[in-house]
């Protein structure tokens, strides 16, 4: 009877399973077959031949070998050294001439040239020693985005930017502030300043002449262009509106008077509170200094009379406005032809409704003349803005103002011929730097002077 040959080698070695931590699963081994024998056999055991463990063993020694090799080529990279740089090299071409380069581990290049151009190629600083930046450690970054954001960039270091925002365009000052007026300020200067109008301001303070600023004088300065208005009596916010030629919801709107929640006919009680009333305007109208002018006919004072009056060469005038009036002088004694007071000037500000006359910048010191002939009305300080002021009546209808003056060179009553020197260019009064401002009036009347003679 023949023996029953051996089972083939299973192909899943049972030594194989680790010895711990997993469990060989033999998928659906609970589930019983239907045809299955209810006592099974028991399978015979296999034991592990001699070719399986060999295997086995070959393949281990081929991971140990792999291991120990790229544990021998790390080693020899980290203790390889840096790379040498060669030295700058430098290359000059001249024309129709060819270069060579000095001896190194590159082959010597000869680099024709064309004769119309010379070039220097100069490389001046080494390369660097390492060509691929390395990143920062995370513990060294996390520890940089710890920190708070520099104003700017410090030198050499890494920087943190700080963190976005939207500028917001400037607006309106908050409230109204009062202002000293100081040295050189002038109405058209404040406002300037403030950002507001010529008539904001004339409008809101006790002030009729845009030339008679007095140094140390409290001026309010609104927020915007308007009116602030006080009722003395019950009034509505429309009746206030209608006053001042606005809307009476640009009142109720305004962010200086908190009032969203009025109404037109909302009663604003006497005394009670302090308007905004934004673009309002008023009847007050700004002017220059008007100075009181008096003529004396034929050495009789004639009440009433103005300068412009049909007065003879020997009548007399009056020109008022501060210490250096000359009271009555002999009126004209000129023909009325005018020339420059001032040469090589530079016209810095010329002639506007808000500026009667025109100012001729000059450094300090330098000589003015006379216009023309005539006589001296006034000479002296001008509590009206001019400062140290000079005026001449060249005819019974005509006169000329120099202000601003560093000195006076002439006396009350003085006959000057045109061109005569009679001052200095200074920066006296309200004056913002050394200047002559010069005047022509007819009659009391401020006339441009570019109008009438060239400048």
């Amino acid at each position: 009877m023949h023996a029953t040959p051996p089972p083939p080698e299973a192909p899943f070695d049972p030594e194989d399973t680790p010895a711990r931590g997993l469990t060989p699963v033999t998928l659906y081994a609970d589930i019983p077959s239907p045809n299955a024998d209810p006592h099974p056999a028991s399978a015979p055991e296999t034991t592990p031949t001699g070719g399986s463990r060999l295997l086995r063993g070959g393949l281990l020694l081929l991971a140990a070998l792999i291991t120990v090799s790229a544990a021998a080529v790390y080693i020899q990279q980290g203790s390889a050294s840096a790379p040498t740089v060669p030295a700058p090299v430098v290359i000059v071409i001249t024309p129709d001439s060819t270069a060579t380069l000095p001896p190194t581990a590159v082959p010597a290049t000869s680099i024709p040239t064309s004769a119309s151009t010379q070039v220097a190629a100069v490389l001046s600083s080494p390369l660097p020693q390492t060509a691929v930046d390395q990143p920062p450690e995370a513990d060294v970054l996390a520890e940089f985005m710890r920190q708070p954001p520099d104003s700017a960039p410090p030198p050499n270091t890494m920087f943190h930017a700080q963190t976005a925002f939207t500028i917001a365009p400037p607006g309106p000052r908050a409230g109204v502030i009062q202002y000293a007026i100081q040295t050189g300020d002038t109405v058209e200067s404040i406002a300037k300043k403030f950002n507001v109008s010529n008539d904001t301001i004339g409008w809101n303070n006790p002030i009729q002449y845009l030339n008679t600023l007095q140094i140390g004088t409290t001026l309010t300065i609104l927020p915007i262009d308007g009116i602030l208005y006080t009722p003395t009596s019950d009034e509505t916010l429309q009746q206030i509106a209608d006053k001042f030629k606005v809307s009476p919801y640009a009142i109720i709107n305004s962010e200086y008077n908190h009032l969203q929640n009025a109404t037109p006919s909302f009663l604003v009680p006497a005394n009670a509170l302090h308007l905004m009333i934004p673009g309002g305007a008023t009847n007050k109208v700004l002017t220059y200094w008007q100075p009181t002018i008096n003529v004396r006919p034929g050495g009789q004072l004639a009440a009433g009379s103005t300068y412009g009056s049909d007065v003879s060469g020997t009548g007399q005038i009056e020109f008022g406005g501060g210490p250096g009036s000359c009271g009555y002088q002999n009126n004209g004694g000129g023909d009325g032809s005018l020339g420059l007071p001032v040469t090589g000037y530079v016209v810095v500000r010329g002639f506007t409704s808000y500026h009667s006359g025109i100012d001729l910048a000059k450094p300090t010191g330098s000589p003015v003349v006379a216009a023309g002939t005539g006589t001296v009305i006034f000479a002296g300080w001008s509590d009206w803005g001019y400062g140290n002021s000079i005026v001449i009546a060249h005819t019974s209808n005509e006169m000329t103002l120099y202000g601003h003056l560093s000195a006076i060179g002439v006396r009350c009553g003085q006959v000057v011929t045109r061109g005569q020197m009679i001052g200095r260019v200074g920066s006296t009064g309200n004056s913002t730097g050394p200047h002559l401002h010069f005047e022509i009036r007819l009659g009391q009347v401020p006339v441009n002077p570019i109008g009438v003679m060239g400048f």
